[in-house]
């Protein structure tokens, strides 16, 4: 372990902060944290906004296929006449 003498030596060695310098510093870093939070905030709208997509295109599929069904029906409804008519 380090005797006393040796931590101030180190502890001297080491370049001084100001409150200027401590503050700036904490500016920067506020500022990123706050970039990162919007960011995360845009891209957590983006998500919520395609997932309300992905929902639409789901429903119109469902809706799509209930009507392929009920054209398939008459398709082969209109076959079946067809083929006894003659």
């Amino acid at each position: 372990t380090d005797s006393w003498d040796e931590i101030v030596e180190t502890l001297q060695g080491a370049p001084v902060s100001t409150d200027t310098e401590l503050g700036g510093y904490v500016r920067k870093f506020e500022m990123r944290v706050r970039q990162d939070t919007d960011e995360i905030y845009m891209r957590l709208d983006d998500e919520q906004t395609e997932r309300q997509l992905l929902a639409g295109w789901l429903n119109m599929l469902f809706r799509d296929r209930r009507a392929h069904a009920y054209t398939l029906h008459l398709m082969k409804t209109e076959a079946r006449m067809s083929i006894e008519a003659w």
